[in-house]
Formats: C-alpha cells, sequence, structure tokens
C-alpha cells in the first residue's frame, strides 16, 4: 500500500477524553500537503469508504496474493493468499484468475487468466505444453500427433495417445500437470507404459535432483519445476472420494514413479510395475508429474515421507485409507503491514472434506521460518511450532452421512494468540508469516491418530485477513493563544488561550481525534505523570496532516504557569503525546513613555523619538500621528537601561500642537497606551 493507511482499534478514547466543555472549540484549520501516488489513492479509498459505509479496495497495494481494503469505520485490512488470486495484465489492468482453457489467435489453448504463461496444444505435432516464464520457454512434447482434445474448464483430455491410455493436460494457478490415464487392465499391459518418454525443449536443460524432482533451467535461472513423480489407482472404499486426474482419492493406492533424464536432455517416466499390475490395481491407474513456475506457498508433511500428486487439497491428520499422517503448511505474505501495528487478524480456510460428519477440532500453530521444500517437506525436518488456535468443522462429501453430501464450510482461526503472533512477526520486519494445520492438540502430536479430526482443505480458500493501521505522528507546530511553543521557554499570554497544534499521520486524509492533557506548574518547576491534571479543553476531530486549533482555556489564573500537551487516536490506534508546551498567564499591560522633547519642533522635519518600557518582556512598539498608531518598531535593549527601547524617526506636522500615540505590546499581548503633545513651531522666516 504504500506508506498507505492503516488504524487499528486498540482501544476506545473515553480514556483520554473525559472531559468538561467550557468553550465550544474553534474549527479546525486545514493545513495538509496534497498526497499524490498511493498516498493520494489510499486517501481517496479511506474518504469514499467512509462516505458510502462501505469498504474501498486500495487498488495500488494489490498484488497477485495480497488486497488491501480502507474500512468505513477508518483503519484498513489486508487479504492474503497462498495460491495466487489475481493477474497483473501488460495494459496494468487487474484480472481474476480463471482457469478455464480457450483457444487462442495461434489456435492454441491457454487459460483465460492465468498467473503462469501456459500454453496447450489443439492437437497435432508440436509441444503438448509450454511454459514462459522470465522470458524463457520451457516445452514439454508427447513423442508422436496428438489427437484434438476434449476440453474441460481448466482440463484438455487427449483421447488415447496410446491404446486406452489418455494423456491429460490440467492448467494449474502456478503451471500445469501432465497425467497419463491408464483406463483398463487390458491398456496396462502395453509395453509402451514401463518406459514413458516426454519430449523437452526450450530454452532450458532438465535437471534431476536426488528426490526424483526436477528442475528446468535457463542458465542459472529456474524457469519451471516438478515434484517427485507419483501414480495412483482408483481403489475406493464406501463413502470416500474417488480418484480422478486431478489427484488420489481417499482410498487410493500411491507408488512413486522413476524419473530419468536421458541424454538427449529428455524426461522418462518409469511406473511402478505393481500398480499397472491388472491383479492388483483398480482402474483408471493415473501416472503424473506436475510442473510449476515458482515456489509454491504451502506443503505438506506426511509421517512416513510419501508423495502426495492431489495439490488440490491440503490434508490434515490420519488419512483412514491410508494409515498416512498428515500436516499441512501456509505461508502468507505480510509485506503490506511493515511499519503497522496489528489490530485484529484471523486465518480463514474452506474446508473440502472430512471424515466425520459432526464437528472435530483441527489445531493452528505458527511455524518457525518458510515453506522452502515444496510440495512436501519432509517430516523429519518440521519447523518449530508454537500453538495459536483451534476451530471446529466437518463436511463430508462423499456421501456417508445423514445430510450428506455436506457443503464445503469456511473455518475461521481466531483469538489473541493469533493476533500476538501476527504482532511479533510483524514487529521483527518478516515478510511472510507461516502457519500449520495439524489434527494434534499439542505440538507432540497428541490426538493426531483420531480418524474422526482427517479433513481436506481448498488451499486456493486459505486467507490471512488482518485489520492494522499506523500510529498518528508526534504532533508538531504547537502553539499557545497564537504563540509557536519553544522547549525550554515560556509562552506568555494575557488572556484565556487556545490550544493548536499539527497533527501529522502517513495515512493522509485519516479523520483522527485530538486529546489533551493540562496541568499546573508546580513551584518546583518540575512535574511528571503523578503531577494532578486540570481540565483540559475540548477535543475535536481533524484529518491527518492538518492543524486544529480549540477554543479558549478557561478557568486559568493570572501568573501562575501551565503546561499542556496533546496526542491524536483514530478508531483503532493512538498516537504519542507530544512535548509539552509551558506558558503563563499575564494580563498586566506595560506602561510606555516617550524621553522629553526639547523645544519646539520644526514643521516637515525628520525627528527621532525615544520610545522606552520597564517591561522586558515588550516585543514591539508602535507609534504615529493617529490613535490608534499603526506604525511598528522592534523592541531592543539599551546600555544601562533594563526594560526595552526603540528609536523611531517620523516627519514633524504642519505647525501646532500635535499628539504622539504610542504603544508598547508585550510577549503576551497586552498593549500598554501612551502619549506625548508635541509643539510644532511655525516655519522660520524666508
Amino acid at each position: 500500500m504504500n506508506p498507505s493507511l492503516r488504524r487499528l482499534l486498540l482501544g476506545g478514547l473515553a480514556a483520554v477524553l473525559g472531559v468538561t466543555v467550557l468553550t465550544p472549540p474553534a474549527s479546525a484549520s486545514p493545513e495538509p500537503s496534497v498526497p499524490t501516488g498511493p498516498a493520494a489513492e489510499a486517501t481517496r479509498a479511506a474518504g469514499t469508504a467512509k462516505r458510502t459505509g462501505q469498504r474501498v479496495e486500495v487498488v495500488s497495494a494489490r498484488t497477485e496474493f495480497t488486497q488491501v481494503f480502507a474500512k468505513p469505520s477508518g483503519g484498513f485490512v489486508a487479504e492474503s493468499s497462498v495460491v495466487p488470486q489475481r493477474v497483473h495484465r501488460p495494459d496494468g489492468s487487474w484480472a481474476e484468475v480463471d482457469l478455464t482453457l480457450r483457444r487462442d489467435a495461434g489456435n492454441g489453448l491457454r487459460p483465460s487468466v492465468s498467473p503462469a504463461d501456459v500454453r496447450f496444444s489443439a492437437g497435432g505435432t508440436g509441444p503438448a505444453a509450454a511454459l514462459r516464464n522470465n522470458g524463457k520457454s520451457f516445452n514439454l512434447s508427447w513423442p508422436s500427433a496428438l489427437p484434438a482434445p476434449r476440453l474441460s474448464g481448466d482440463t484438455a483430455t487427449y483421447p488415447d495417445v496410446l491404446p486406452g491410455v489418455d494423456l491429460v493436460l490440467r492448467a494449474t494457478h502456478t503451471g500445469f500437470t501432465h497425467v497419463l490415464a491408464v483406463k483398463t487392465p487390458q491398456a496396462a499391459e502395453n509395453p509402451a507404459l514401463r518406459e514413458i518418454r516426454f519430449d523437452l525443449g526450450g530454452d532450458v536443460r532438465v535437471e534431476r535432483n536426488n528426490d526424483g524432482s526436477l528442475r528446468a533451467l535457463a542458465g542459472a535461472t529456474e524457469v519451471a519445476r516438478s515434484g517427485p513423480a507419483e501414480m495412483w489407482d482408483s481403489t475406493a472404499a464406501p463413502s470416500t472420494v474417488l480418484s480422478s486426474a486431478a489427484g488420489p482419492g481417499a482410498a487410493a493406492r500411491t507408488a512413486a514413479v522413476g524419473t530419468v533424464i536421458d541424454a538427449a536432455g529428455d524426461l522418462v517416466l518409469r511406473p511402478a510395475a505393481a500398480l499397472l499390475d491388472p491383479g492388483k490395481a483398480a482402474f483408471p491407474v493415473y501416472i503424473d508429474p506436475a510442473w510449476s513456475v515458482g515456489r509454491s506457498r504451502w506443503a505438506y508433511a506426511t509421517s512416513n515421507n510419501s508423495t502426495n500428486s492431489d495439490l488440490t487439497a491440503a490434508r490434515v491428520g490420519k488419512d483412514s485409507a491410508t494409515g498416512v499422517t498428515y500436516r499441512s503448511y501456509f505461508e502468507f505474505p505480510i509485506t503490506a503491514l511493515r511499519g503497522t501495528q496489528v489490530a485484529s487478524g484471523y486465518v480463514q480456510m474452506k474446508l473440502d472434506h472430512s471424515w466425520s460428519c459432526a464437528n472435530t477440532p483441527t489445531y493452528l500453530y505458527q511455524a518457525a521460518g518458510s515453506v522452502t521444500a515444496t510440495p512436501r517437506t519432509p517430516w523429519e525436518t518440521q519447523p518449530a511450532l508454537t500453538a495459536r488456535a483451534s476451530a471446529s468443522s466437518h463436511a463430508n462429501e462423499a456421501g456417508g452421512c445423514a445430510d450428506g453430501p455436506q457443503p464445503d464450510m469456511t473455518v475461521n482461526f481466531t483469538g489473541g494468540s493469533v493476533v500476538a503472533g501476527l504482532r511479533t512477526a510483524v514487529a521483527s520486519g518478516s515478510s511472510t508469516v507461516t502457519y500449520a494445520f495439524c489434527a494434534c492438540s499439542d505440538a507432540s502430536g497428541t490426538g493426531e491418530g483420531t480418524l474422526d479430526r482427517w479433513k481436506k482443505f481448498h488451499p486456493d480458500g486459505a486467507r490471512l485477513v488482518v485489520d492494522y493501521d499506523t500510529p498518528s505522528g508526534l504532533p508538531t507546530g504547537l502553539q499557545t493563544g497564537g504563540q509557536a511553543c519553544v522547549p525550554g521557554e515560556r509562552v506568555v499570554v494575557a488572556t484565556a488561550p487556545t490550544l493548536s497544534a499539527v497533527y501529522p499521520d502517513s495515512d493522509a486524509g485519516q479523520a483522527l481525534q485530538t486529546a489533551y492533557e493540562l496541568l499546573e506548574i508546580p513551584a518546583s518547576g518540575t512535574y511528571d505523570s503523578g503531577t494532578p491534571r486540570l481540565t483540559p479543553p475540548t477535543a475535536g476531530a481533524v484529518s491527518a496532516g492538518a492543524r486544529y486549533t480549540t477554543g479558549s482555556v478557561t478557568g486559568l489564573s493570572g501568573e501562575k504557569a501551565y503546561a499542556w500537551r496533546t496526542r491524536s487516536s483514530s478508531s483503532y490506534l493512538t498516537g504519542p503525546w507530544s512535548q509539552w508546551c509551558e506558558f503563563v498567564m499575564d494580563g498586566q499591560a506595560p506602561t510606555v513613555t516617550v524621553d522629553a522633547i526639547n523645544g519646539p519642533l520644526q514643521p516637515g522635519e525628520f525627528y527621532t523619538f525615544k520610545l522606552r518600557s520597564p517591561d522586558p518582556s515588550v516585543l514591539t512598539f508602535r507609534y504615529g500621528w493617529t490613535s490608534p498608531p499603526t506604525e511598528e518598531a522592534e523592541a531592543g535593549t539599551t546600555l544601562g537601561y533594563a526594560g526595552k527601547t526603540a528609536s523611531v524617526t517620523l516627519t514633524t506636522p504642519e505647525q501646532g500642537t500635535h499628539t504622539l500615540y504610542v504603544a508598547a505590546v508585550d510577549s503576551a499581548g497586552n498593549v500598554g497606551i501612551g502619549s506625548v503633545v508635541v509643539q510644532v513651531s511655525p516655519p522660520a522666516a524666508g
């Protein structure tokens, strides 16, 4: 959001206001600078939100993963995801992700709106799938010409690329998957399935890692990556989700697929023979590696370190079909929160499926570090976990419940511990925060093997929702009775003064509420939090960056010294107190005299008059032949005289008796009036 706008609810203002109205406050006088760029856009969003009662997005803060909204009540809310939700187009516009395949101008197939630049074949020769990333290309081809595909949403199915075997390409948020669907036991007997070859091309070379994962590199730049390949069958159990090209069902048998990069730089898949055995596997059987253009922001861990090819779901708990226990990890970006204070926040998940027909708990932990090993992170090296919250949910979609299939359920993980962890992460300057989801009620795994806690969540439905703001800045430009406050000095005022300050805030245009403290300075000259406070002037509202002036502070005594300070708040945060501004009441007007004039004056001549006042607080003298005098001279000092003086030169008027009017103005604004009669003689005879 840039520097942005943020104000958070940490408490009410009653504690800092609680005042008695003395006189009506003066209206705020605006002195804001005109914001430009992102700050201006955020200011407009805040104003529109307040005016309409609807939250308004700060578009300049939008990313693929995060949106920021100004709220009608003040402050802002950031919503972050772990799966890209939108795409920034070359023309500067944004569009929501839509992976539905459509034909492009070159007769290829592309997702309507995708974070990944991916293109599928419409049939024939050439690459089956092509990815572009950082200006480099990665192509994957089937060894023979492809038939025209059947399209369904994000999926293109090329039928019978081998007898009884379909090639299924599916667009994902970060790339694509290519799955061979072996439809029948007869198809599984084809020797061509014992070693499956894909031609690789483009600007890359592909390297195999020790765990079977793959990296497509252009020089040192990673263009795409693939996790270890896996295969699964269609073994099913009553009331369980079935296997598909998108991933294994709840009861499916799975096995690792061997991967080799041959001398020509092409990919060779070697499926596990057991899952192609007609006597052991349930068909269709699916063989899959998935390609991505970047590191995922979520990962899973399995108790036996097995790989799961179905990344459409994040699993938690013990899978009743396989006995494997899952935990899932989500890394949310929080860059937009830097320099802010978190008021509240929660993690929102969308439950896809649960073993249980009734509510069972899932536990949220804050995990140390970030998600690095994806899509699977080793069970033995999981990060340290700090307990944060739990939430109960159910959404059995397999039809085994009386009210089944049950719909998806939104689940919110809330609480003070979640907020405290967020505040710590933001205060440390971290750009991300990671959460672990577990069926365990503590980090040691208690209850994790309970079958009714087995659940699957939608990764693309994961959200981190944070209300946040920046506190107001230190008030500046303090004035008492219109006179600037100077540290270490006391302003002198003649009458009940107004108090005034400028209230800065990085959220330009934000509505702020002022507050004041007022005290009588003890004879010792020192004061602290224990010094009794007087009733302050009535506070008022002011726009961020503008000046606010109170009404006059009444009830003060002359010849006493006072001090005041101020701060501002929004609906959420209270800013720091300003420095103290000290002042004294002085209602005594200074005296003023004019030195004696020797003899009559000649008309039309320049004559210098010496003005004096014994009051050292006098700042200026006023003088002139009419009342009130309007000419002004700065008061100075003269050696040997304790007060203030000024020498002023005037042209004498025409002959006759005249009055020179003078005045002395002290630092409190008190005006002392004086005069002297001047005799002007007739002009000298010519």
